[in-house]
C-alpha cells in the first residue's frame, strides 16, 4: 500500500493467487464457507450473518461526524453471530479477529465509524451464551467481489475459517 496525492494505491498481495477446490478442507481460503455457515474457531461457534458491501448511507445514518471512504473504496458492514463453546467464559471481542481479505489477496481492516450494535463492544459470555453485532471496515472497491472474511483466534492463525461475503 503506498499514498500518492492523497490517495491511497493498493498493489495486490504476491500471495493472492490460489485455486477454489471443494476438496479441500471447509473454511480454508480454497473452500470458503458460505455466507450465514458456521466456523468453530477456537471456544467459539461464529456465523457472519449478513454483509452490507455498500454500507455508506447506513454509516452515514448512524454516526454525523463520519467522513465518506475514498472514490476508490467501500465501507463493507457485516453482521456477527458468536456463541461461546468453552468451559469458563470469554470475550469475543478480544478473542476473535476479523479481516477482510480482498479478491486479489489484500487484507482489510481499517474501521469505518459505524458505531451501532458493534462487535468491539461485545462483553464476556459464559458456555452457550450467544452474542451479536457488527463490523465495518473500508475495502478497496475492485476487491469487494470475491472477497472472503477471514476469522481467527486472539494469538494464532491456526485456527483461521474464512467466510464468503456473497
Amino acid at each position: 500500500m503506498g499514498v500518492n496525492d492523497g490517495s491511497t494505491t493498493i498493489s495486490p498481495s504476491p500471495l493472492s493467487t490460489f485455486s477454489a477446490d471443494p476438496k479441500a478442507e471447509l473454511g480454508s481460503r480454497n473452500n470458503p464457507i458460505a455466507l450465514g455457515g458456521v466456523a468453530v474457531v477456537d471456544d467459539w461457534e461464529v456465523q457472519i450473518t449478513s454483509v452490507n458491501k455498500d454500507a455508506l448511507k447506513r454509516v452515514l445514518d448512524a454516526d454525523d461526524y463520519a467522513s465518506p471512504p475514498s472514490s476508490n473504496e467501500r465501507f463493507v458492514l457485516f453482521g456477527i453471530k458468536a456463541t461461546y463453546l468453552g468451559e469458563e467464559s470469554g470475550v469475543p471481542s478480544s478473542e476473535l479477529r476479523f479481516k477482510i481479505v480482498g479478491s486479489l489477496g489484500n487484507t482489510f481492516s481499517k474501521p469505518c465509524s459505524y458505531s451501532m450494535n458493534t462487535f468491539d463492544d461485545s462483553e464476556e459470555a459464559f458456555t452457550g451464551a450467544t452474542v451479536t453485532g457488527d463490523l465495518c471496515f473500508i475495502v478497496a472497491a475492485d476487491q469487494i467481489d470475491g472477497a472472503t472474511i477471514s476469522i481467527q483466534g486472539e494469538y494464532s492463525s491456526e485456527s483461521r475459517k474464512f467466510v464468503l461475503v456473497d
